[in-house]
Parts: C-alpha cells; sequence; structure tokens
C-alpha cells in the first residue's frame, strides 16, 4: 500500500510539471547503486550483475534519473523467477548516458510492446502479480523531464531488456596518482 501511494503521488508531481532537473555530475555506478538500494527489499533473491564505466561522468540529474532505473529494476525483479539474475549495464558514451536493464523473466508479448509505458497498462503475464501498472509510466515521465526517454525489447537467450538514454555531457573522470 505504500509503495502504491508513493506512486501515485510520484505521477501527480510529473502529471503537474512538479519535477525539475537538477544536473550534476555522477559516474554510471553511483545512479544504478542508488536505484538499487531504493528498491533493494524488492531485489532480495535477485543477483544484481552490474557492469559500468568507471571511466567517464555524466551531467544528469542522479534524483531523476535513478528514480527511473529503480522502477525498471522493480519490474525486472517483479516478472523474474526467483533467485535469477538482474543484469544492469551504465555506460556514459556517445551523448549521454545509457542503462540497460535485462531480465531472465518469460519475456515480453511483441503485441504489448507499444503499450508498455502506457498508464496503468498491465500485460497478459502482470496480471498474475502484484502491482499498479504505474511503474513504466512514471519511469517515462521522469526521464522526459531529463530530457530522456526509455523502451523495451526482448532478450536474446534472456528475458525482457529495459533501456533508457538521457542526453548529457561527459567527462572522463580524473584519477590521482
Amino acid at each position: 500500500l505504500v509503495r502504491f501511494v508513493q506512486e501515485i503521488l510520484e505521477m501527480a508531481r510529473v502529471d503537474a510539471g512538479a519535477v525539475h532537473s537538477e544536473r550534476q555530475w555522477v559516474a554510471p555506478r553511483e545512479i544504478v547503486d542508488a536505484a538499487a538500494t531504493h528498491v533493494r527489499t524488492l531485489l532480495t533473491g535477485h543477483p544484481l550483475d552490474v557492469e559500468t564505466d568507471e571511466d567517464s561522468e555524466a551531467e544528469v540529474d542522479p534524483r531523476l534519473v535513478s528514480a527511473a532505473l529503480a522502477h525498471l529494476l522493480e519490474n525486472a525483479a517483479q516478472y523474474s523467477p526467483a533467485g535469477s539474475p538482474i543484469h544492469v549495464r551504465g555506460l556514459a558514451r556517445g551523448d549521454g548516458l545509457t542503462l540497460v536493464v535485462t531480465d531472465h523473466g518469460l519475456g515480453l508479448d511483441p503485441r504489448e510492446l507499444p503499450h508498455l509505458f502506457e498508464r496503468f497498462f498491465r500485460g497478459r503475464s502482470g496480471k498474475a502479480t502484484s502491482g499498479s501498472g504505474m511503474g513504466l509510466s512514471i519511469t517515462q515521465g521522469l526521464l522526459a523531464v531529463a530530457g530522456g526517454r526509455a523502451w523495451a525489447e526482448n532478450a536474446p537467450g534472456a528475458g525482457a531488456r529495459f533501456s533508457m538514454v538521457v542526453p548529457a555531457r561527459l567527462r572522463a573522470v580524473v584519477t590521482a596518482e
């Protein structure tokens, strides 16, 4: 119930334009760690396999991007068998920050792909799990504020793959020697 109320409030803030982007320099790993911490109880029983750029940072709003990623992680945990790993990649390359979450669930019904990010949409496989159908819509709304977007596809040899990209300036991490 608490999670449901949080999602309603988050959706209302996005709808009202009350969410603003405040960019700062962060490493992809920091975004992944913050998102995983936010949904750690939901990830119980799912080993997290994380691969991130260690030599680059992106100028993004870490609060918005990690909250969007947390919804993707929650979704992966909800639709994957207990004990199955969730893979997360974070890349600060090209013209922005890209984050990819791959699970080992049943995958996505191709007929439902165009509707996954619609508010309250729950696919056929989602009917057997709890949830509000707002998480992916919230993800899309948060990313829109940050200038980004998200999409979904089936991952060869795995389940579903959800990707998000946020346009950002990038810089190399300077290490003291």
